[in-house]
C-alpha cells in the first residue's frame, strides 16, 4: 500500500524526506504557502502533525517563507 504524503507526516521524522527536507517536502509546501498568502482560510489546527511540518518549513533558510507577504500581514 502507498502512503500519501500527509500519512508521512504521522511518522517520527520532521520531514517528508525524513531528518531534513527534500524536493517533495518543497512541493507540497509550495501549496500551503500558497493558500497562506493569497488566503485568510485557517487551513490547519495547531495539533495537528501537518501544522508542525509547515511550521518547520516556514522557518527554514532564515524563515523565508515566513517573511513573505501574507493575507494575515
Amino acid at each position: 500500500m502507498q502512503q500519501t504524503a500527509f500519512e508521512l507526516l504521522s511518522r517520527p521524522q520532521p520531514f517528508l524526506g525524513g531528518t531534513a527536507a527534500n524536493y517533495a517536502d518543497y512541493i507540497v509546501f509550495g501549496a500551503f504557502q500558497w493558500a497562506r498568502v493569497v488566503s485568510p482560510f485557517k487551513l490547519l489546527m495547531e495539533d495537528d502533525p501537518v501544522y508542525a511540518w509547515r511550521e518547520r518549513l516556514l522557518d527554514a533558510f532564515d524563515g523565508l517563507a515566513r517573511n513573505s507577504p501574507s493575507y494575515h500581514g
